[in-house]
């Protein structure tokens, strides 16, 4: 009897000390072990990263925004961050580079799908090409004023006492010797073409110097060895004559360099934005089409192709 008691199962009581401080310790370890995070925000987390990094923008200007008609297109066979661009930075690429950026892509050098659309709208082209031409013109003019005014405080500065001002006050010339800005601006106009002439020849001179033609080789030297230097004038009055004699052969010489620099400049201004202007509306005739990544070889009338090959576009 006394056996089979002590082999009678014993069941543990909750007032057991031993039970009781396991079960406490396993009660406080789960009240004390952190939150895991979900699995679900972590996915989310990194899904909105992978959206974040991979977003589309524009390989010119670096943004992803774009408005109605401006949208983001994918013209040619460039991948990646590369891929896409905005019709306006696109179009405004190809008027302003030169070479084939008009047709081809500059940098997988793959040819755009051109679109040709009808282009009317001549009247704002034109008066905007006005007002640029004269714009860089104006600035063109004014850098010289700048330059003329600068010589002229110059003068200004080193006359301050204004006896070389007042020495011209006996003759014609008395008007100017009475108002010092309108004198002093007169001879910065003077001191400027005597520099324009003088630097003017020296150019003029190195060109000839140059130029390796055997039946130019008589005038290589045509700015050296004139031997003024070796007649010395016999008086003061002799020297300011010789001066005067240089100062205005030099300010001929600069109106006439003067006037050739006016007019390259102008021709130059001219040309570069009817060139760019012309390049511009052909953005808005010739239109780039989005591929959408599936490049595939493209296709333009022969009409077309022959005259963008004329304009060295294609």
């Amino acid at each position: 009897m006394d056996r089979n008691n002590e082999l009678e199962e014993v069941v543990p009581n909750d007032s057991d000390p031993l039970i009781g401080r396991d079960n406490r310790e396993s009660e406080s370890s789960v009240e004390m072990s952190p939150p895991q995070p979900a699995t679900v925000n972590l996915l989310e987390i990194e899904d909105e990263e992978t959206d974040g990094s991979s977003a589309a923008c524009c390989r010119i200007c670096l943004e992803a925004e774009s408005e109605i008609g401006d949208e983001l297109i994918s013209p040619c066979m460039c991948k990646g961050t590369q891929q896409f661009v905005h019709r306006s930075c696109l179009d405004h690429w190809r008027s302003v580079k030169e070479g084939f950026a008009f047709s081809h892509c500059t940098t997988c050098k793959a040819q755009f799908h051109l679109r040709v659309e009808t282009w009317e709208d001549n009247s704002w082209r034109k008066m905007k090409f006005r007002i640029l031409v004269a714009r860089d013109v104006l600035l063109v003019f004014l850098a010289v004023q700048l330059t003329i005014a600068i010589i002229g405080a110059i003068a200004y500065f080193l006359d301050r006492d204004g006896s070389f001002r007042n020495s011209f006050s006996d003759g014609w010339d008395r008007f100017l010797s009475k108002h010092p800005i309108p004198f002093y601006y007169c001879i910065g106009v003077v001191i400027f073409f005597v520099l324009l002439g003088f630097f003017g020849l020296i150019v003029h001179c190195s060109s000839f110097n140059d130029n390796q033609d055997p039946c130019l080789a008589g005038c290589r030297n045509c700015c050296y060895g004139w031997g003024i230097l070796d007649c010395l004038p016999a008086s003061l009055e002799a020297c300011f004559a010789l001066v005067l004699v240089f100062v205005v052969v030099f300010a001929i010489l600069g109106i006439a360099y003067g006037f050739l620099a006016a007019t390259m400049a102008v021709q130059r201004i001219w040309q570069r934005h009817y060139h760019i202007l012309t390049k511009r509306e052909l953005t808005k005739e010739y239109v780039v089409e989005d591929l959408h990544g599936n490049y595939t070889a493209p296709k333009l009338d022969p009409e077309h192709e022959e005259r963008l090959k004329m304009l060295k576009l294609l």
